[in-house]
């Protein structure tokens, strides 16, 4: 992305020169991790909205966007742990490379790599959002354990993607709302919150699509996780939590509506991600943020 390369230059020298301080055996092995091909949206959407704003990305900035990336990445290790994936960013997962054990420990490393960059602020309310954030995340990985196989209703779903996924948006942009003192605080983590809930919701159309080379195809389903289309699927036949997941794979087949009823879904929190862009003066960073937005309901 042309707008912020230079300052996702920064941010990969400073995730890199991170790990080079915790020198043992797995860090090549985090390293190469951390610099497996990634969208890297979450710094992104820090750095432009700090230009939309008008504001240089300075080191500050950069630490916020390491350490965002850094619980991120985190979070992927211990998921792939729990879902026993064998593919991560279009190469074997970490847990499959090193095994479970070793896994856990690296991801529980970078937390602690976010915690000491996150200690650079000085300042207990980003402690308290990002500590607040954390929980919600863990809790929501948890509520989906206890819903393996079983088709929630979409109130459900969605307060699992705010949780799961959205959260992590929200605290990024509430700490660069602290970081620089940005008054529309609440309109900038509303857009946090639905640019999340819909990344999440397209993520998971895309598990269904069976077009994503970076991830195992129907993961979701075969993990037990039923998302917005077997949601939709459900609520058509009404018979999904009796179906094998081979049935319930050749049942979406049959019914093309399901994938632009989840488009028109996620059309709808993106929508919304970008009504709260309003306040921002139209500038080149803040079309990009748009544009971002509007990239998540179109057809892949």
């Amino acid at each position: 992305m042309n707008l912020v390369s230079n300052d996702l230059e920064k941010l990969d020298i400073a995730l890199n020169n991170e790990i080079k301080k915790y020198s043992n055996s797995i860090t090549k092995d985090i390293c190469d991790f951390i610099n497996a091909k990634s969208k890297r949206l979450r710094p992104v959407l820090i750095f432009l909205i700090t230009k939309a704003l008008n504001n240089d990305i300075d080191e500050k900035i950069i630490n916020l966007a390491a350490a965002v990336e850094l619980i991120h990445n985190a979070t992927l290790i211990h998921d792939d742990i729990i879902d026993n994936a064998k593919i991560r960013r279009a190469r074997v997962s970490l847990n499959a490379s090193i095994g479970n054990n070793l896994s856990v420990l690296a991801g529980d490393l970078l937390l602690v790599m976010a915690n000491r960059i996150l200690n650079k602020f000085n300042n207990i309310d980003i402690f308290d959002v990002f500590s607040k954030s954390l929980s919600l995340m863990c809790l929501a990985e948890i509520n989906q354990y206890f819903l393996l196989n079983k088709v929630p209703d979409f109130n459900t779903y969605i307060e699992k993607s705010k949780n799961k996924t959205a959260q992590l948006f929200i605290a990024s942009i509430d700490s660069l709302c602290k970081i620089l003192d940005i008054k529309e605080c609440e309109a900038l983590c509303s857009f946090a919150l639905n640019f999340g809930i819909a990344f999440q919701i397209k993520d998971d159309l895309i598990n269904i699509l069976n077009n994503d080379t970076t991830k195992q195809a129907f993961s979701d389903v075969y993990n037990g996780i039923y998302t917005a289309p077997i949601i939709f699927l459900n609520n058509i036949t009404g018979d999904v939590e009796s179906l094998s997941k081979e049935e319930i794979i050749s049942k979406l087949a049959r019914y093309p509506e399901i994938i632009q009823k989840t488009y028109d879904l996620i059309r709808q929190y993106s929508l919304n991600a970008i009504a709260s862009l309003k306040f921002i003066s139209d500038n080149q960073y803040k079309i990009k943020l748009v544009e971002l937005c509007e990239n998540l309901y179109k057809a892949v």
